[in-house]
């Protein structure tokens, strides 16, 4: 069903679907491709059961089939990871019903949608490129399973956004998480490099404020990819900072990040900060 949305492949998702798909994410660190017998045995659903779903689930895009010693075997996919990731947010009154993607990157899909009061909200399904997170049929794996490091960027992004938030800095509101998904309030605007600025400067001090309360108040946290791309800036010139799944603890990050922003504002702008002086003020020693 390639011209499905994502709504629309949750709305055809029932809950035996949903017992599949949970099983195969649960049991992701075991082998990447389970077979058949053990997915029926584990779910309790009986052999036509079990084929509807799985027809339905591939049908969608939820699963991937291969033969694992001639036994037909199912993978989940990034699709079935979504499926799974909205039911977790409607489960917890976060998300009412999805709405028309509008942006999509590399590690990353961004849909809109509306929480239970009809207000507009945003969904980021993560997706970190599986390619790059190979395993071989009989489970032995070398590098980090890539679900795990699409759960790890989820989780990463909305536990720094959410301890930023909730010490003032200038982030989007985090409203919710959920597997790879993590759902985020509204905020209307253009990115930073596309912005003229009427004050450079302010929006420059907001954008270096809420860096200072990442490191100061969440235990030397830093965005770690920073630049004009993941800064928005709204009708009244007040910023936010997004994009936060590459949060770490390393201060040459730091300095990147310093001399991206630095460097975007200087050039546009004319504004030229001392590098040692943001930096002393970034990690609260001035």
């Amino acid at each position: 069903m390639p011209s499905l949305t994502l709504a629309e492949r949750v709305a055809v998702t029932d809950q035996l679907d949903y017992a599949v798909l949970k099983y195969l994410l649960n049991n992701r660190g075991k082998f990447e491709y389970v077979p058949k017998s053990i997915i029926r045995d584990n779910t309790g659903l009986t052999n036509g059961e079990l084929e509807v779903s799985l027809l339905k689930l591939l049908k969608t895009g939820a699963l991937l089939k291969t033969k694992v010693r001639g036994e037909d075997s199912y993978s989940i996919t990034f699709t079935g990871l979504d499926i799974l990731a909205t039911k977790g947010l409607y489960a917890k009154r976060v998300l009412k019903r999805l709405g028309i993607v509008v942006g999509e990157g590399k590690e990353s899909q961004v849909v809109y949608g509306y929480d239970f009061d009809d207000n507009l909200l945003v969904v980021k399904f993560h997706r970190v490129g599986r390619r790059s997170y190979k395993r071989n049929v009989r489970g032995d794996t070398t590098i980090k399973d890539w679900v795990l490091k699409t759960l790890g960027n989820a989780r990463r992004e909305y536990e720094a956004m959410n301890c930023v938030k909730q010490n003032m800095g200038n982030v989007p509101k985090p409203l919710g998480l959920s597997i790879n998904a993590v759902a985020l309030e509204f905020v209307e605007g253009v990115q930073l490099n596309k912005a003229e600025l009427r004050d450079p400067q302010k929006a420059l001090d907001s954008v270096l404020g809420t860096l200072r309360v990442a490191y100061v108040y969440c235990g030397g946290l830093v965005h770690g990819d920073l630049s004009p791309y993941n800064v928005m800036v709204d009708s009244s010139e007040n910023v936010f900072v997004i994009d936060w799944p590459q949060a770490t603890r390393d201060d040459i990050l730091l300095i990147n990040d310093l001399k991206n922003i630095l460097g975007h504002f200087k050039e546009k702008y004319g504004l030229d900060y001392d590098m040692d002086r943001v930096e002393e003020y970034v990690k609260g020693k001035a």
